[in-house]
């Protein structure tokens, strides 16, 4: 087997087919990242029947006049586990890499180092694969892994079960606010780049992936005052009802008073308290914002296979809401219903004292470290890459 340039056609029929297919891998990606002067190799492994048994796109850099490194993002589009194979590719690519004056490659691949469940206790341990690339010469770039969220399943019902109670509180939060979450069109275009920076690029990124296999979709959550206030003033005059309820009883000399009782009033008093306060500030919004204002979005890429979340953004005037897990559960919803079973609800942050996105309930997934693949090893250690890609 040998390495081969791939046409752009060739690289995108066997990346929309391979089980690691994913939106940076792609052509789309490619031609978004020439924006930011990449050149893209498309490169695959092939045998005498000219069958593709791996590929990977290159995002290629000139370092002068003649040599270059490049960057593979999320790693290449092959069996991590067939060792013989990853073997394989790799001696035939330094070799071809090696005629194209290249110094050295970066992947960060999609390997799944360490599973944990939501509450960061290990569930799985592949330490094994990362010594087994060592010994093909990756150079292992520290403090590089990633932590992402990934949840699996295909109902609806036991999805929104299995939420953590906090989670599921904020989004029933959110219907009561009268929050209407929506798909983007092209007429809502203007409303989702005005929450966004950096909106030359996601603009790029609309019109590029606009394709079945790579397809971006935005969503956006508006509140609707007039909805806010009537949903508090129904909750409001079922609670009074209760409460008036609650206090006969208190004041009924038959019925014992007991803790319970007291609490329930209590707690009735504090609803009441609550829903006066959401009417008042639904009535504010409704003076500044009749018709109602768009307060957060979401922005995913789909490809048949899983939805990947790869923007979230809110206005600061409503933060305090907290609508964006609304919105994700509503993108949940709609695509189990399409077929989709894997979502990937984006980057985690773990720190000492907290650990986000756990009310989702899905696995945190640690991928690995990234590596070089040094291909010129003098130049490599001449030009303090080493140096630098150690720190």
């Amino acid at each position: 087997m040998h390495i081969i340039e791939l046409t752009e056609l060739q690289f995108k029929n066997y990346s929309n087919i391979h089980s690691k297919k994913n939106y940076k891998q792609s052509v789309e990606y490619a031609k978004l990242k020439q924006e930011n002067g990449y050149t893209p190799l498309y490169v695959g492994l092939i045998d005498e029947s000219n069958n593709v048994h791996a590929a990977s796109l290159i995002l290629e850099k000139k370092i002068n006049n003649k040599h270059k490194y490049g960057y593979v993002p999320n790693g290449y589009l092959i069996n991590f586990y067939n060792l013989d194979l990853v073997k394989t590719f790799t001696i035939e690519l330094k070799n071809y890499l090696k005629k194209l004056n290249y110094i050295y490659i970066r992947i960060n691949p999609l390997i799944n180092y360490q599973v944990y469940n939501s509450d960061f206790i290990l569930k799985e341990n592949n330490s094994g694969i990362i010594n087994e690339l060592k010994k093909l010469d990756y150079n292992l770039i520290p403090n590089t892994s990633k932590y992402k969220m990934i949840l699996k399943t295909n109902d609806i019902h036991s999805t929104y079960k299995n939420f953590k109670r906090s989670l599921r509180r904020n989004i029933n939060n959110c219907l009561k606010k009268g929050i209407l979450v929506y798909q983007g069109t092209e007429q809502d275009k203007k409303d989702f780049l005005n929450l966004i920076e950096n909106k030359t690029r996601y603009q790029k990124m609309m019109e590029l992936f606009n394709t079945p296999n790579n397809y971006f979709e935005f969503y956006l959550a508006k509140i609707n005052p007039e909805t806010y206030i009537n949903n508090y003033r129904y909750l409001l005059k079922k609670e009074q009802i209760n409460n008036e309820v609650l206090n006969q009883k208190l004041k009924n000399p038959n019925i014992k008073k007991t803790n319970n009782l007291f609490m329930k009033k209590m707690t009735s008093d504090k609803l009441i308290t609550n829903y006066n306060t959401e009417i008042i500030n639904g009535t504010n919004l409704f003076k500044t914002h009749p018709e109602g204002v768009i307060i957060s979005a979401v922005a995913v890429i789909t490809n048949q296979k899983e939805v990947t979340f790869i923007k979230e953004c809110y206005t600061d005037e409503f933060k305090h809401i907290r609508s964006v897990p609304m919105i994700k559960w509503e993108i949940i919803k709609k695509h189990i219903s399409n077929g989709y079973k894997k979502f990937d609800l984006g980057d985690v942050s773990i720190t000492k004292n907290q650990i986000t996105k756990t009310g989702y309930n899905g696995e945190i997934i640690e991928y690995s470290n990234s590596f070089d693949l040094v291909i010129n090893e003098m130049l490599y250690k001449l030009n303090g890459f080493a140096k630098k890609n150690s720190k």
